[in-house]
């Protein structure tokens, strides 16, 4: 639990010094929180896991919410991806909340919370990877 903890507080700190509004520092407070809430789930840490969740959906909202805030972080010339990017923020949304009802209800053994809720984890990273795949011009 302890090293859950002090993961999640790693990631927010190295993220917490970045620019609010800039694309990159954005990507970044997402990718800790998607790290560590892979770290909550290695380590069995129920707590560090929900507690990256809480931070993932929030993040999720201020940073993919709305079509208007992503359009200003996009490039000029990739903003009209910017539906690709709210689509993948919706299902991302979808499954941290997965995530968050799973892993609290009681009347599911823990062993089929875990594998529930680390099967929508790994929906996360799907979408993130779509959404880096289809906006970003690669090289």
């Amino acid at each position: 639990m302890r090293k859950g903890m002090i993961s999640l507080l790693v990631c927010l700190g190295l993220t917490s010094g970045l620019v609010a509004g800039d694309l990159k520092s954005e990507m970044n407070d997402l990718a800790g929180t998607v790290g560590a809430l892979e770290m909550g789930f290695f380590t069995n840490d129920k707590k560090a896991t929900l507690e990256a969740v809480t931070l993932l959906r929030k993040h999720v909202k201020e940073y993919l919410g709305d079509e208007a805030s992503i359009k200003k972080t996009l490039p000029e010339n990739l903003q009209y991806k910017s539906s690709i990017a709210i689509n993948s923020a919706e299902m991302i949304e979808k499954s941290a909340l997965e995530i968050e009802l799973v892993l609290n209800d009681k009347n599911i053994r823990m062993i089929n919370r875990q594998m529930t809720s680390q099967k929508a984890f790994l929906e996360i990273q799907n979408q993130c990877f779509r959404c880096h795949n289809l906006v970003r011009d690669w090289k």
